[in-house]
């Protein structure tokens, strides 16, 4: 077991191609699909936080609800769109990193949007009337909020790129873990445990392991920069 740890350390400094690639693959589909997510979360929370209508609540259960759901369900749901039978096979993205980015996108979306609409709706709950009293549209309450809290929206964007770059299901079913490819961390930890090849398999444990380190004290860095309720008083 030691020799395998030294073996992995080795294979991180060595500046392994196949290694760096499965790396630099992982970054950016998870990166691109919490961007993307955040991006769409920010305008429906804003509308599921600030404007009341009929079925709110409903919706909000409903898009709390499939932050529970299994990455395997979310992987089959976007092969059955990219397949060629599919609504989307003209496309040809399956067993791609696009259909990969395509999973983690659908996957956090209900996390993204739930967590900040939970963020925005307090905030809305102490300020909201001065608002509703000036009359502002839709894009100055999202742009007021934003202001307000920007410091929880970032925290909910770390989570979000940490559960997209961890999820292993959706992206073994639309990527097919082929090499130089589809290989994202999660499925080549898979693979290489299969195979018996333990070194590569702690190589990128190491990663994602460093990643989630760099996640949470990036968190907890904007949390003290950023304190919500200093933000409060402005």
């Amino acid at each position: 077991m030691t020799g395998a740890f030294a073996e992995a350390f080795q294979l991180l400094l060595s500046g392994d191609a196949a290694l760096w690639d499965v790396i630099i693959r992982s970054l950016w589909v998870s990166t691109t699909a919490t961007v993307l997510a955040m991006l769409a979360a920010i305008p429906l929370a804003t509308l599921l936080s600030t404007i009341p209508f009929p079925g709110r609540w409903a919706i909000n259960t409903v898009v709390s609800s499939f932050q529970a759901m299994p990455a395997v369900v979310v992987g089959l749901l976007v092969y059955l769109l990219l397949t060629r039978q599919g609504p989307l096979g003209d496309l040809r993205l399956l067993f791609t990193s696009w259909a990969i980015l395509i999973a983690q996108f659908v996957l956090v979306l209900p996390m993204a949007i739930a967590l900040v609409t939970g963020r925005l709706r307090d905030l809305w709950r102490r300020f909201g009337d001065l608002y509703r009293l000036d009359g502002a549209s839709f894009r100055a309450r999202m742009g007021a909020l934003l202001v307000m809290a920007p410091g929880p929206i970032i925290v909910v964007g770390l989570t979000v790129f940490g559960r997209a770059i961890s999820e292993v299901g959706a992206a073994i079913i639309v990527g097919g873990n082929l090499e130089y490819a589809t290989r994202v961390l999660t499925t080549a930890i898979k693979l290489e445990v299969e195979q018996g090849k333990l070194a590569e398999a702690l190589a990128f444990g190491m990663v994602l392991l460093l990643l989630a380190l760099v996640v949470n004290l990036s968190a907890r860095l904007v949390t003290a920069v950023l304190p919500e309720q200093d933000l409060e008083r402005k």
